[in-house]
């Protein structure tokens, strides 16, 4: 039998409709039960099923097995309106809401130019109200990520070639439609729209909609609108399910400019307004953009560290410059050496990182030595670069906190902490050296962004690797029987946001730790200990007599592993993970003397 990666190779040499549904069964017989779940309903006033082959395949390109419920067809506001029916049964991670404008409002389709202005804007009206019945109906009930499709504009306007000109027209309309529904979706927490529109101006719309197959079927997408749908529901799926990338590894020569820095000095090289300068600095402004979205930057160069400086430091055209770099490996050794480098200097998994170059030898070379790390080899034409990695999707996240817009400056300081830890005679006085402040608090409903963002980012030192979308950690916060406590560390270098989560649930004389993680960025400062200590003093207020927590191995959390045997927890029993508990009338957990302040509610 195939395995994955053949199953994937092969779809990929010759992508076509046949073979997606074919990789699909394919991959869907692997049965592989190892690989994490992902629970997708959709529901559709249009024939949805023909998009389930491409979904799928999606979803196993992520590492997860996905199961998908697909809705009666047209039946979608009361689906959701149903707390005791097949949808909620099903339990998704995420819904879908497809909706056409064209089968909720067919008069708005079918005879616009003879419809007032004021049943026009009731039949508008209308439809958006349906929407947002659908969506504020599954808030209520579920805390899944929602995924709403705004509406596709009209092929041929019904005003011909005044339909641009008149703000009345039909394709106006839609577009206005459409900002309506992004304002209501943009109000309800954990849902987003899925730009339709936009996937259809991408395939083109000639090419894109169908109408034999909607007037046969319901089914108006072609198969090259359905596959780009489908990656489009992935790029929500990868940070939900903690699949996003954190670190993009470039290149410099012939990568973030044209030509050989140590041969054609910096008057030689390509970088600049005008062609064929123009592609490379279009290319910066890209890995820019993502800086600025908390994206960990780092160079991994052959070259003379100077020579690259030179140009980072003193090109008058150059956008990037060494601040927005959080590690520079620039060096003749191998890249794969430089990588294992970033990585535990950075202390990311390589499967974090994202390797940018032109050479196809450095690019296979990596393949084969880290295939943790994902390598996104340069086509040979510059212009195409931007372009290539605006549309890579593999850093999307569900939120952009002020944590991740600081993310390579905070990196930037633990150069400095490396620095005077290097200069202190002994880790104790280092650490006291910090002048480090804790601050433990309850959770309010502006830290939830940022500690839903913790669950799905954070792997290493994590507990239980349970991953949790906005509107179940929000749900968490308000039940009686459960708490939600976020860790925010402050040092003499730098303010490093909240770094740090406890989830805790209560019943009768046990609390339990439903999560329990650290960002990497922190460890072996003690902020654990401290959060743990005080964890156990809230279950102690709340009556409890013991602590319980779980510790569910993964290929990337084997560093929380001794965390709890080494805190006097005891094991309980195993498999999958294994359960301990500390006894918390005879155990009282105190947090590190070396911290500054510690501050908790």
């Amino acid at each position: 039998m195939q395995t994955k990666t053949e199953i994937l190779h092969w779809l990929d040499e010759s992508p076509s409709a046949a073979r997606f549904v074919a990789a699909a069964g394919k991959l869907d017989a692997l049965t592989d039960v190892s690989l994490p779940e992902v629970r997708i309903a959709i529901l559709r006033n249009l024939t949805i099923e023909p998009v389930l082959p491409y979904l799928k395949v999606e979803c196993y390109r992520l590492g997860l097995r996905p199961q998908i419920f697909c809705g009666e067809f047209d039946n979608a506001q009361q689906e959701a309106v149903n707390p005791r029916g097949a949808l909620y049964a099903f339990k998704p991670d995420a819904v879908i809401v497809a909706l056409r404008w064209q089968g909720l409002a067919p008069r708005l389709a079918d005879r616009f130019t003879s419809l007032s202005p004021a049943t026009i804007e009731d039949l508008a009206n209308a439809t958006i109200d349906t929407a947002i019945r659908t969506i504020t109906a599954i808030r209520a009930a579920s805390p899944a990520l929602v995924l709403v499709h705004n509406f596709e504009e009209p092929l041929h306007s019904a005003g011909g070639i005044l339909s641009a000109t008149l703000p009345s027209s039909q394709i106006n309309l839609v577009r206005q439609m459409n900002l309506d529904l992004a304002k209501a979706v943009a109000d309800q927490p954990n849902c987003y729209v899925v730009d339709l529109a936009h996937a259809l101006g991408r395939v083109g719309y000639d090419r894109g909609l169908d109408d034999r197959y909607w007037h046969m079927a319901r089914a108006p997408y072609s198969p090259a609108v359905l596959e780009l749908l489908a990656k489009e529901y992935s790029r929500f799926i990868r940070p939900l399910k903690g699949r996003g990338k954190k670190c993009l590894v470039l290149d410099c020569d012939n990568t973030l400019w044209g030509g050989i820095i140590g041969e054609d000095g910096m008057a030689g090289i390509q970088l600049g307004v005008t062609h064929p300068g123009s592609a490379f600095l279009a290319f910066q402004s890209a890995v820019l953009e993502l800086h600025d979205r908390g994206i960990v930057l780092a160079i991994c160069s052959k070259n003379n560290e100077p020579d690259v400086l030179e140009v980072l430091k003193h090109h008058p055209d150059c956008l990037l410059r060494p601040d927005h770099f959080a590690c520079m490996k620039i060096n003749w050794s191998d890249k794969a050496t430089n990588l294992r480098a970033i990585a535990a200097e950075l202390n990311l998994g390589l499967d974090a990182f994202v390797f940018v170059d032109d050479s196809p030898f450095e690019c296979e070379l990596v393949r084969q030595t880290l295939p943790e790390v994902t390598v996104l080899p340069l086509p040979q034409d510059p212009t195409q670069y931007e372009r290539l990695l605006r549309g890579l999707g593999l850093f999307d996240a569900l939120t952009v906190t002020a944590e991740d817009r600081q993310r390579n400056r905070l990196y930037r300081s633990e150069a400095q902490r490396r620095d005077l830890q290097s200069q202190s005679q002994s880790l104790d006085e280092y650490l006291k050296s910090l002048e480090m402040r804790l601050t433990i608090r309850r959770a309010e409903e502006f830290h939830i962004p940022r500690i839903a963002q913790l669950t799905q980012r954070t792997n290493q030192f994590n507990l239980t690797t349970r991953r949790y979308s906005e509107g179940e950690i929000r749900e968490l916060n308000t039940r009686p029987d459960s708490v939600v406590y976020w860790a925010q560390l402050t040092d003499r270098f730098d303010d490093m946001g909240i770094i740090g989560l406890a989830i805790v649930r209560f019943a009768a004389v046990t609390a339990t730790l439903d999560c329990f993680l650290l960002s990497c960025r922190v460890l072996s400062r003690g902020v654990e200990d401290a959060l743990l200590a005080h964890m156990a003093t809230i279950a102690r207020a709340r009556g409890c007599e013991r602590l319980a927590a779980e510790y569910i191995p993964t290929p990337k959390n084997g560093l929380a592993a001794e965390f709890l045997p080494s805190h006097s927890f005891t094991k309980m029993e195993s498999d999958p993970g294994t359960v301990y508990a500390l006894d918390l009338t005879a155990s009282a957990p105190r947090p590190p003397a070396w911290f500054h302040q510690i501050t908790t509610d």
